[in-house]
């Protein structure tokens, strides 16, 4: 039984190569190409949509286009200069006016000399008359100076009270080019022009002329000189010279006002000089 077995098993061992040939011989590939069987295709998958960014705005193009010419208008020839603006002439007083001004110099009694040379002036619209009285307007010889009468006029209305409001040596000008009056006392009591006293103040009096009466006429060869201070008392014209300057810039004291020597600091000196002197003297006697 051992046999049989035996011999069972070689010969399975003896068969089992044929039967692997075969098997491989059946599984090879036969000569005839394969034809592969078509796949279905797979749908792709959605894509998503990626952000784009804003398109810039077009640029408007300009029109190449020709400059436009101007146009050509007819042409005007040039308006002539307008003629030269010759001055108007100064406003002046009316002719009432100066006949009321007369009208109450006559009234005044005191001014009647002047009369005649009020008819004959020429005032602006706006004035203040100073008329002298009749011993003062016969003192100077040009009593009847065209000069003399400007001289008496300021070209503004003044009151006696606005007049009051004014400082001593204030300058007021008058129709004499250059030439001005000077207030010399403002009191109300003695207010002076020109050293002549206001006697009638508000002789007439309008709202845009007024004249005062004044003592003596007023003499520009004296306090118009162009704004020159008048003269007055020597004592207050005097004044002391200016200190002369010391070389290193100083102002040096006058004689005059340098305050006197002091007596404290020499009389100590003079005393011990003698004192020398005197011990010199009795040292020396001793000696003999």
């Amino acid at each position: 039984m051992a046999i049989h077995l035996r011999s069972l098993i070689l010969l399975l061992l003896f068969l089992f190569p044929f039967t692997a040939i075969l098997s491989a011989a059946d599984s090879s590939p036969s000569s005839s190409p394969i034809v592969p069987s078509p796949q279905p295709s797979l749908p792709s998958p959605p894509q998503s949509p990626s952000p784009q960014s804003p398109s810039p705005p077009p640029i408007p193009q300009r029109s190449r286009r020709s400059p436009r010419r101007p146009s050509r208008r007819p042409q005007h020839p040039p308006s002539p200069p307008p003629p030269p603006l010759t001055p108007s002439p100064a406003a002046e007083a009316s002719p009432d006016q100066l006949n009321n001004i007369i009208d109450a110099l006559i009234g005044a009694g005191d001014f009647g000399d002047w009369v005649s040379v009020v008819a004959s002036a020429v005032l602006p619209l706006s004035a203040t008359l100073f008329v002298p009285e009749n011993d003062g307007a016969n003192r100077l010889p040009s009593a009847g100076d065209p000069f003399t009468f400007s001289y008496h006029v300021i070209p503004q209305r003044l009151s006696f009270s606005e007049l009051l409001l004014f400082k001593t040596n204030t300058h007021l000008p008058t129709l004499l080019p250059g030439k001005s009056v000077v207030i010399t006392n403002n009191s109300r009591l003695n207010f002076s022009i020109n050293g002549s006293p206001i006697t009638v103040p508000d002789l007439y009096a309008t709202t845009a002329i007024i004249v005062h009466g004044v003592a003596r006429m007023f003499d520009f060869s004296v306090y118009g000189q162009d704004g020159l201070d008048p003269p007055a008392d020597q004592s207050a014209m005097v004044r002391p010279p200016p200190a002369p300057k010391r070389p290193d810039g100083g102002i040096s004291e006058s004689s005059s006002d340098a305050a006197p020597p002091c007596l404290c600091i020499e009389f100590p000196a003079v005393l011990v000089v003698v004192c020398a002197l005197l011990g010199f003297k009795t040292q020396r006697n001793n000696f003999r």
